[in-house]
């Protein structure tokens, strides 16, 4: 009786390391947790103060555009009002110079798009790369100590 009694306090020694190291385990990973979540929260953040920046720029972008297209066509309409009769020449003359007005403001407005858009990818980019900073050593000491963990019980 004395031999089991011994043999069941030394069993339950060798297991209160284990449980401590594991409960220590746990506890470290709810606070590795804990700090993952708080900073993706303010990274969170940071895109939504981000977003609403950039959103911004978009609605002055397309504001911009929307003037600039108003004023052209004010101003088409009364050089046509100004002259009723021209000549045929005249005339193609005009349309040939509306044509290329409509041309350079079409490829103005695509180079600003390309630049916005490029200013955009540039802040997710960005975003993604610290998100990628932040989780890959969570992820790898993670895994480290399953390992670990796996080849205590193996």
């Amino acid at each position: 009786m004395s031999n089991q009694n011994n043999f069941n306090d030394s069993e339950k020694e060798d297991q209160k390391p284990l449980l401590k190291g594991w409960k220590n385990f746990i506890d470290g990973a709810k606070d590795g947790f804990n700090k993952f979540t708080a900073s993706l929260e303010k990274q969170a953040k940071t895109n939504e103060e981000f977003w609403e920046e950039n959103k911004e720029k978009v609605d002055g972008f397309f504001n911009k555009v929307k003037q600039e297209w108003d004023n052209k066509l004010k101003q088409w309409n009364t050089e046509m009002e100004q002259r009723n009769l021209e000549t045929k020449e005249q005339w193609d003359t005009r349309k040939s110079k509306i044509q290329q007005d409509i041309k350079n403001w079409q490829e103005k407005t695509q180079q600003d798009w390309k630049d916005g858009v490029k200013s955009f990818r540039k802040g997710f980019f960005k975003a993604y790369f610290w998100f990628l900073l932040l989780t890959i050593p969570i992820l790898i000491i993670v895994i480290i100590v399953l390992a670990v963990v796996f080849k205590l019980f193996s």
